[in-house]
């Protein structure tokens, strides 16, 4: 059986994340298992829900005893910025059906995001490109966890450094974005704001405000560049 040249290369293209993937999955499947969960719904969740920092914030309520509606609208509200994410990508998928779109949509994540967006020309109406990266980065989420939940118990989990290697893991991705002087400019308001937002704005909305305030920064540097150059 010949496999598809677009989902050929977007599997290749997911390499990096796997590798992250892996040993973060192994550290939410630890935690998964100190809160209670065995291996078969350790990885129920990670194929259902696919929202790594989620499920690793619903993990640590359930250790805490917190119920169903909590950790459903804490996850809800952390997972907001999904919207500025999906609605990003769906610009370049004008010409697929809605059923397609939505599909991409609901498994996109932070690092599939920021692969595809490196190069948006690699993803320009090709939907199995899209496809096949995310589906080949869920595959070693998935297989991540129930590892770590089958070996959780003879692991502890505040040991190795596991409760940080969901942010070790977005730093890793972020610093491979940064390529000019306004993606370094874009990082520091994003954490200045994330910072500034999170002291005065309860919850989880200072992810989105910041984000909010951040794009709209990298788009007035990258409108007064053009602007420049225009002119020189």
């Amino acid at each position: 059986m010949k496999v598809d040249g677009q989902f050929k290369e977007g599997a290749r293209a997911a390499l990096p994340i796997v590798l992250g993937y892996l040993p973060v999955g192994v550290a939410f499947g630890v935690l998964a298992r100190k809160a209670g969960l065995n291996p078969l719904e350790a990885g129920t969740m990670s194929f259902l829900v696919y929202a790594g920092a989620s499920q690793f914030i619903a993990v640590e309520m359930l250790s805490n005893g917190a119920s169903l509606v909590p950790i459903v609208l804490t996850t809800f509200f952390v997972n907001l910025r999904h919207l500025l994410m999906s609605s990003t990508v769906s610009l370049y998928f004008n010409r697929q059906p809605l059923r397609m779109t939505g599909l991409l949509s609901a498994q996109l994540t932070d690092e599939s995001f920021a692969v595809a967006m490196a190069d948006p020309s690699k993803i320009s109406d090709r939907p199995r490109y899209l496809f096949a990266l995310q589906m080949t980065s869920q595959l070693a989420w998935i297989t991540g966890s129930v590892t770590g939940a089958l070996f959780g118990s003879f692991i502890n989990s505040s040991s190795y450094g596991i409760p940080f290697a969901l942010p070790a893991l977005f730093i890793c991705l972020l610093v491979l974005q940064l390529k000019s002087r306004i993606h370094f400019c874009v990082m520091g308001l994003a954490c200045f704001f994330s910072l500034l937002f999170k002291a005065i704005v309860p919850g989880n909305w200072y992810i989105v405000m910041a984000a909010l305030v951040a794009s709209v920064a990298g788009l007035w540097l990258e409108w007064v560049k053009r602007k420049k150059s225009q002119r020189s």
